[in-house]
């Protein structure tokens, strides 16, 4: 085998773990922010249609 060769083939073995690390560790980080006390779960409601005065009275207040 050639440097070149050689060095085509380290060099991608390089890539290949650099980029397997990267993708582990964002999995990681991901499931530690899941798990974190800070994660908060939001449920939101539709609000409701207001009334055609009210709706009026809405638009007129943006004027």
């Amino acid at each position: 085998m050639t440097y070149k060769i050689k060095s085509l083939i380290y060099f991608s073995c390089f890539l290949t773990a650099s980029f397997a690390y990267y993708i582990i560790e964002k999995h990681d980080e991901f499931q530690n922010q899941m798990q974190s006390k800070t994660y908060v779960e939001a449920e939101f409601k539709d609000m409701e249609i207001p009334l055609e005065e009210e709706a009026t009275d809405l638009v007129l207040e943006r004027k």
